[in-house]
């Protein structure tokens, strides 16, 4: 709650400045500060389409999340004795299952049940589109209808964001137990866990060895959960959420941060690692530490630095700092891990990567190539660790407000703030939200992804 009061606080003077300076301000978006609960979507009104291979699957458990549903082909069909007159209805949320769109002219229907249902779009709202996975060797027309649709999502994305509109699109790949992968999934896009999380492409796969999916309430309770870079910033939040979903936490950073990790593993009731990264043996000594204790759960790894220069300022020490921080560590704090025995199977690995990574940035080439780094190896060590059930992804974040960001001049914060199709930047529980969900067994279904936190950032992939 002192978050949300915070948060409410520094929105309303920004918008109070904006409009003094003539820029129009951005739709405060509705986030959730609280812990997931069993009504994750409580006094929300979902319209889900008729057609497809799912949505009819979906509806009991979005009701089961305290939903109410309209399952509908389109608005013509609300009845008169419904609870509000048609022109007078809201929707929190959509899911439009578009798994039998498989040709061209099909693609019509993307606008025959949006363009209507425009009106009926909450400030707030979610969108979820389901496509079905086009396989290598499939028709080529099926592929240009899935390619259609996403590049139709991320438009509505840009067009709807300055009014808090979400637009994310999930593939559903087959599997013979997709449908239970796939629900959790499209619980946490339609919530307000997912605020900032706009125009992906997320894929819901059997990749991962099948293991049984819960509900997400109460799926971390227990969970042993290694976190990197968790004094301050994003790392911070990450800890804390994952702290109130009844994780424990083992909180690493630099021994320099000693009292504010203090202050945090006691808050959380978590466990100090005090650990400089950069040290040759650092990967051993974290290992060790861990030898006597029970296999992780989960690793986030969320340490990273940066040296900016261009290439031609840049010396070898600055490129060396930042690989070795950015990617090295990573790569081989999980091998080892990995090597003996100290990840479960049907436990998470999650780097922290950025939209730096996949556009890359002018003065950072070390920095863009350790994070593409990152984005290579969740993609093959998912492939690696699939008969263990053990997943592996990536979060690239965009413009985050953080202390670090807040030391930025006023005007140009606002130029990264309106690269966001939501027009502003996000905020760091907007990431730990994403991770806290990658790091539960409800995320079965998602591995070697990489979604973006980024509010829909005009640059990157």
């Amino acid at each position: 709650m002192q978050d949300a009061l915070v948060e409410m606080s520094r929105h309303s003077v920004t918008r109070q400045l904006l409009k003094r300076i003539g820029i129009r301000p951005p739709q405060p978006l509705l986030r959730s500060y609280r812990p997931w609960s069993d009504a994750l979507l409580g006094g929300k009104r979902i319209l889900v389409n008729k057609g497809g291979h799912y949505a009819e699957h979906l509806i009991a458990g979005l009701q089961a999340q305290k939903a109410t549903v309209d399952h509908l082909s389109s608005l013509s069909e609300l009845s008169a004795d419904t609870r509000l007159p048609v022109a007078a209805t809201v929707y929190q949320g959509t899911v439009f299952d578009a798994t039998d769109i498989r040709d061209v002219s099909r693609l019509r229907d993307l606008y025959d049940f949006f363009r209507p249902a425009l009106n009926h779009l909450g400030s707030h709202h979610r969108i979820v589109i389901l496509l079905s996975n086009a396989e290598p060797l499939g028709s080529p027309e099926h592929g240009a209808a899935i390619s259609a649709m996403e590049g139709f999502a991320r438009s509505l994305a840009k067009e709807s964001g300055p009014r808090g509109v979400n637009v994310n699109c999930i593939r559903v790949h087959t599997a013979p137990d997709i449908k239970e992968r796939l629900a959790p999934l499209v619980h946490f896009f339609l919530s307000d866990y997912a605020a900032f999380i706009t125009g992906q492409i997320i894929d819901c796969t059997g990749t991962a060895a099948a293991r049984t999916v819960p509900t997400l309430v109460g799926s971390l309770a227990g969970k042993r959960i290694l976190v990197t870079g968790a004094a301050q910033g994003i790392g911070y939040a990450i800890c804390r959420r994952l702290g109130e979903e009844g994780a424990h936490v083992y909180c690493l950073d630099r021994p320099e941060n000693k009292k504010a990790l203090d202050e945090l593993a006691q808050t959380i009731d978590g466990e100090v690692m005090l650990m400089d990264l950069g040290q040759a043996d650092a990967t051993q000594q974290i290992a060790d530490r861990l030898q006597t204790a029970p296999p992780l759960d989960g690793i986030v790894h969320n340490a990273g630095i940066t040296r900016d220069r261009t290439l031609f300022a840049m010396d070898g020490k600055n490129w060396d700092q930042v690989m070795t921080i950015n990617l090295q560590v990573v790569v081989q704090l999980t091998q080892d891990l990995l090597r003996r025995g100290h990840i479960a199977d049907t436990g998470r690995i999650i780097c922290m990567s950025s939209i730096s990574g996949l556009s890359g940035n002018f003065g950072q080439t070390n920095y863009s190539a350790s994070k593409a780094g990152l984005v290579g190896f969740v993609k093959a060590l998912s492939q690696h660790l699939a008969a263990q059930g053990i997943t592996a992804n990536a979060v690239a974040p965009g413009f985050i407000e953080t202390a670090m960001t807040a030391r930025v001049p006023f005007m140009v914060k606002q130029i990264a703030r309106r690269f966001s199709s939501l027009g502003q930047g996000g905020l760091p529980d907007d990431v730990a939200d994403l991770i806290c969900f990658l790091a539960s067994p409800c995320s079965q279904g998602v591995t070697g992804s990489v979604i973006r936190v980024c509010g829909g950032n005009f640059i990157g992939a």
